[in-house]
């Protein structure tokens, strides 16, 4: 059991520290982006400051002068002085004892933010008997509740601390007799009485259901932060008070505040953690804040951490400055080593490079040895390729015409039979009829051709398809019907099996040179690439194939 107790206790301080971490982080970027924020705070003013002077109205500007007062109590606390002046003078001027009461209260407010104890008091008294309404009664009272807090603080004798202690009780008391409970106020004010019981269990469910926390803005926000956070850390739960202190610096600087505790009471905590860099950093910023506000009680609070968090920066830069030296120094000895290392590589180098140019010539010697290897290699591979083209087209003609011409010798032998037998018959007469009447010489040819196209056609099926396609489309050979080849494919079919004379051609053919020289022209200047290179082109029809 006790096991367990242990490990949810570790478990849920891990998660603590995780979600303190995500919360200093986010404060950390709102702090990069603090300029953002101040730059929106002075555009409103200015905004405002514009419309005050286009208003003629004493109510409207009396109410607009009272805008420009709360806006500037913890940016600017010399306007915020100013603006509460200028209220004073318009309620004067109008007769309106309500508003000089207001104004007068805006002033014990500056008072108390500056440090103006003794004529904040002062002003008091005469605000007493003005207030006479409820409202105006509760903001004297909140008020003074915050003077004498301010006072039992900073006055350095015990019986004068007891004294001003007894009095912040008192309009303390009486915000909680007046106020209503759903006041955000009256919840504080309920808070504090919890809180100085010890029963902050109670205290931080108060806060946490006060209904002004979300709807209240960033001001507010961070008002019931620092109150949850000093609850935590009265607590002993230092972990949580940072977390919500963390959450109410962040809604400070959002809201534009110079004005403001939880940022140098968050330094201090991470100081005592060792987080040296952060406090240093969060502690100046309230520093410069402070000033910059003019905000003189915030600027004795933060002078009593300033001076341990500065020292501790201070050492810290001062140890990395030491270790930065030492770093240097061992470097430098690293730089010696590099240097020495580096001459004794520049000698191997300069070996390394005199070997590199002997083999880098040798290499050049031998990429041009394999590259006339490759174009060795590239014309055996065409020369093979243009034998075996060879051979297969010799071996199928070869077995064609020894065919051919054993027919024709048979034929021969028949028809010297005929001729024979018709001079033993007819006579030399019947003789001269028999070979002048005689036709089987076209008959043979068209036979002689036809053998050609089929065993043409075997050797490269698609030769009629590849001609074409290196013609121009209009200009494409169509063949009539149950004809394979006419004669302009077979003069081509002739120079793909070499044969490119045209009186070869002409005599194979039985035309005349001149005819089948027109016809080649012809047949170029139809081609669809350059004209001059289109028997060339004619030679490799069949070659990826063969």
């Amino acid at each position: 059991m006790v096991l367990r107790f242990v490990l949810l206790f570790s478990l849920l301080a891990v998660f603590e520290l995780q979600a303190s971490e995500e919360v200093l982080q986010r404060l950390d970027r709102v702090l990069d982006e603090r300029e953002h924020y101040v730059a929106q705070r002075e555009a409103e003013l200015t905004e405002l400051r514009a419309v005050l002077v286009l208003t003629r109205d004493p109510g409207a500007r009396f109410a607009l002068m009272g805008r420009l007062f709360a806006a500037n109590l913890s940016f600017n606390a010399d306007s915020a002085y100013r603006y509460a002046g200028l209220r004073y003078t318009l309620a004067t001027e109008q007769g309106r004892e309500d508003w000089r009461t207001d104004a007068l209260l805006d002033r014990v407010a500056v008072y108390n933010a500056t440090g103006l104890y003794r004529e904040a008091v002062d002003l008091l008294a005469e605000v007493e008997q003005g207030a006479t309404d409820v409202g105006r009664r509760l903001r004297m009272f909140y008020l003074s509740r915050s003077l004498y807090e301010s006072l039992s603080r900073y006055v350095p004798f015990a019986s004068e601390q007891a004294h001003y202690e007894a009095l912040r009780v008192q309009y303390r008391d009486s915000v909680l007799k007046y106020d209503v409970p759903s006041a955000s106020g009256y919840v504080m004010a309920a808070f504090e009485v919890l809180a100085e019981q010890g029963d902050y269990a109670a205290a931080l469910r108060l806060l946490q259901d006060d209904a002004g926390l979300e709807a209240g803005g960033e001001h507010h926000r961070a008002i019931v932060y620092h109150l949850m956070g000093n609850a935590f850390l009265s607590a002993g739960e230092a972990d949580s008070a940072v977390h919500y202190l963390a959450l109410s610096s962040v809604s400070d600087l959002k809201s534009a505040v110079k004005e403001y505790i939880s940022l140098w009471q968050l330094a201090g905590l991470l100081y005592e953690r060792g987080d040296v860099d952060r406090a240093y950093r969060y502690v100046q910023t309230s520093l410069d804040d402070a000033t910059a506000g003019n905000a003189r009680l915030r600027t004795i609070g933060i002078s009593r951490i300033y001076p341990l968090i500065e020292a501790a920066y201070r050492s810290k830069i001062a140890g990395q400055q030491q270790q930065l030296r030492r770093f240097l120094l061992a470097i430098a000895l690293l730089a010696l080593v590099l240097v020495v290392a580096v001459v004794l590589v520049g000698v191997q180098l300069k070996r390394l490079r005199r070997a590199r140019k002997a083999l880098s010539v040798l290499n050049v010697e031998l990429e041009r040895t394999n590259r006339e290897l490759r174009d060795s290699n590239r014309q055996l591979q065409e020369m093979n390729r243009l034998i075996s083209d060879s051979s297969m087209i010799k071996e199928e003609y070869i077995g064609r015409y020894m065919e051919q011409c054993s027919l024709y010798l048979k034929k021969l032998e028949d028809y010297r039979s005929v001729l024979k037998k018709t001079a033993q018959t007819g006579g030399a007469k019947a003789l001269q009829e028999a070979v002048k009447t005689y036709e089987g010489v076209d008959a043979e040819l068209e036979e002689f051709y036809r053998g050609f196209d089929e065993t043409f056609l075997r050797l490269f099926p698609s030769f009629v398809e590849d001609f074409n396609a290196l013609l121009h489309a209009p200009e494409r050979i169509e063949l009539k019907p149950g004809e394979r080849m006419n004669t302009e494919l077979r003069i081509f079919a002739l120079i793909r099996l070499g044969i490119s004379d045209s009186e070869k051609i002409a005599h194979f053919l039985r035309y005349s040179v001149s005819t089948i020289y027109n016809y080649r022209t012809r047949t170029r200047n139809k081609a669809a690439g350059e004209r001059g290179l289109l028997e060339a082109e004619v030679l490799k029809i069949g070659l990826d194939k063969a």
